[in-house]
């Protein structure tokens, strides 16, 4: 099968993210392009907002994502949007998507010196494990009421 362009990957995610917050109750709003913060504005059914950024894969792979300062309403969910079957949610805080970013950063940085491979190689793709992350699968109760 050939290769999903990245582009069409985020769109499905960003889409697919929307509809299961709308399913849940919450209202949302898809910031258009590249917004720094979020792609996703959203008010919990109780009122209470937040933003969501969305990380798409089409198949198992690294979540590439970046550490940022903890925020307690930002958010990450990171979908899985294959070509077939259905969709998987992974629901994560910043402080968990920070950790996650950490602990591969350790273990990379491990496996580079055990191999004698430079440093700079590893901090140019920071990001979390697909592993890591289905520990949060359809954790939807982390977002505010």
């Amino acid at each position: 099968m050939p290769r999903r362009s990245s582009h069409q990957t985020q769109w499905a995610a960003q889409f697919a993210v929307a509809s299961e917050l709308c399913k849940r109750g919450y209202e949302v709003a898809l910031t258009m392009g590249n917004h720094p913060t979020a792609d996703i504005m959203s008010y919990s059914p109780a009122g209470r907002a937040f933003i969501v950024d969305v990380k798409g894969l089409y198949k198992r792979n690294f979540w590439v994502v970046r550490e940022k300062p903890d925020r307690l309403d930002a958010f990450y969910v990171f979908a899985l949007v294959p070509n077939e079957g259905g969709n998987r949610f992974f629901i994560l805080s910043q402080a968990e998507v920070n950790q996650g970013i950490q602990t591969d950063f350790a273990r990379a940085r491990s496996a580079a010196i055990v191999k004698g491979r430079p440093m700079d190689s590893i901090e140019r793709f920071p990001g979390v494990t697909f592993g890591y992350a289905e520990a949060f699968e359809n954790r939807w109760d982390k977002l505010p009421d």
